[in-house]
């Protein structure tokens, strides 16, 4: 190729690069990241801004600046273009400047540059408004939206704090107590307690002892039924509130899609709808007390659960085959058999029991009777309760081990001693699981102090059962 081609040819690359450096130029200060702030009102959006973290003095010396460093560019490129026209037009024609011209050129390529340098200058002239467009997208969710709320909001203020508690009860908020849980959380939590209370297994203990626990269980069951339910209506009363926390997180989303200017608008009008939202939250903010009561219910509940797997089952089985306690079958049953035949009453029960073997009729002797009350207890499906219809069972079951023995003796005796065993047992296993102590590992599990052992753990259960019954039948 000859020098006169090699200069056109570079020359041309040389026109070719600034026409892309103009539409660069162009199209970098058409966008709307930084044309738009030549279309807001910084003075009238000045909160906003400064709520944000932006600086409307900044981004007004910016819009003083950039346009400054963009004409500088465009007026380089331009004269490096006519520069270049010029080159062109003197080898038209002299062929012999063809090695000097092609020297110009490249030293014109040389200079060309340094456009590079001046690109930095102006991307550095808008880096504010860069900023400016991040900081914006950060308020796109609704935690910082309340921040901007409050302070955008006149005369609306106090009515904040006690909206944004109750507004926690509809949204997970981070960084806020770990133990704090939105509504719709917390109404998964009674229904798994359920499950886990009723998957305890207490098969391997005497039957009145698993009836005992049937019965603490059953309470507890039918106490979390009770939140369940109030959850629901609490639920159900916020419904409206629920679906204005969707629409403006829906609006939020929307923004994403917005240059500066649309989401200076948009983030004004989210904040009036967040403000109307926290204002009408004021008005329920004694939700968030009543909610306070249901954690605490479930924290009880959740620790009966862990203490009925973890120590009271387990113990009560090691306490029931130990020799002498009073959870054995055989202590009780011993005991209560010797009580049946010593002293003066038994001498005469033995005396009249061996007249009625000898008539024939069916009489026991001590040996039997032990059998029959460690029975008693090992079988025993009925102990709580005292309508007719609990007391017609326990009477069936009681006539099922001695309605065999004659009326009135000895059998009026034997029925006697029977339900007597029955209550003396019970009421030890109810000692039992009343007097365990709670560890304090499992203390530190509540959020609200524990009483130290079981019973008033129960009685607190009871109230907390008798509160929510109440407030659903007000509901």
């Amino acid at each position: 190729m000859s020098t006169l081609s090699q200069t056109k040819s570079l020359l041309e690359a040389i026109r070719a690069d600034l026409k892309r450096e103009k539409e660069g130029l162009i199209n970098f200060l058409k966008s709307p990241k930084i044309a738009d702030w030549q279309t807001i009102d910084l003075k009238k959006n000045q909160p906003l801004l400064a709520a944000i973290g932006i600086d409307p003095n900044l981004i007004n010396a910016a819009l003083i600046e950039y346009p400054k460093q963009a004409k500088k560019i465009a007026k380089q490129i331009s004269d490096f273009d006519n520069e270049i026209g010029n080159q062109m037009a003197d080898l038209i024609g002299q062929p012999d400047l063809a090695e000097p011209a092609l020297a110009q050129a490249q030293a014109l390529e040389e200079r060309c540059r340094g456009l590079a340098a001046m690109k930095e200058e102006l991307q550095g002239s808008t880096h504010q408004f860069m900023v400016a467009d991040q900081l914006l997208r950060q308020q796109l969710e609704l935690r910082p939206m309340l921040v901007i709320a409050k302070l955008l909001t006149v005369g609306k203020r106090e009515f904040f704090d006690g909206g944004i508690a109750t507004l926690s009860l509809l949204v997970p908020f981070p960084g806020a107590d770990e133990r704090n849980q939105t509504i719709q959380e917390m109404r998964q939590e009674p229904g798994k307690l359920t499950e886990r209370l009723q998957r305890l297994d207490v098969t391997k203990l005497p039957r009145l002892i698993e009836e005992v626990l049937f019965h603490h269980i059953e309470v507890a069951v039918a106490a979390t039924k009770e939140v369940d339910e109030f959850l629901v209506t609490l639920s159900d009363r916020l419904t409206r509130e629920v679906e204005g926390v969707a629409v403006i997180e829906q609006g939020l989303s929307a923004l994403q899609a917005e240059s500066p200017a649309g989401l200076v608008a948009g983030i004004t009008r989210q904040a009036g709808m967040v403000a109307n939202l926290i204002s009408a939250l004021y008005h329920k903010r004694q939700l968030k007390e009543t909610m306070t009561t249901v954690n605490e219910a479930l924290d009880l509940l959740n620790i009966f659960h862990l203490l009925l797997k973890n120590r009271i089952i387990p113990d009560l089985q090691k306490e029931v085959a130990l020799p002498g306690s009073p959870l054995s079958p055989i202590t009780i049953a011993a005991k209560m058999t010797r009580s049946f035949f010593v002293g003066a009453a038994g001498i005469i029960r033995s005396l009249k029991l061996m007249m009625t073997s000898l008539t024939g009729k069916a009489a026991i002797n001590e040996n039997e009777l032990q059998l029959t009350l460690e029975r008693a207890i090992m079988n025993c499906k009925t102990f709580y309760g005292t309508s007719r219809e609990d007391l017609k069972k326990m009477k069936f079951y009681i006539d099922s081990l001695v309605g065999q023995y004659p009326k009135p003796f000895p059998y009026n005796e034997l029925f006697k001693l029977t339900r007597a065993t029955l209550t003396t047992y019970g009421d030890e296993v109810e000692k039992f699981i009343n007097n365990h102590e709670i560890p304090k590992e499992m203390q530190n599990l509540s959020a609200s102090p524990l009483p130290a052992k079981i019973g008033p753990l129960l009685a607190a259960i009871a109230r907390h059962k008798a509160i929510f019954q109440k407030a659903n039948a007000d509901n």
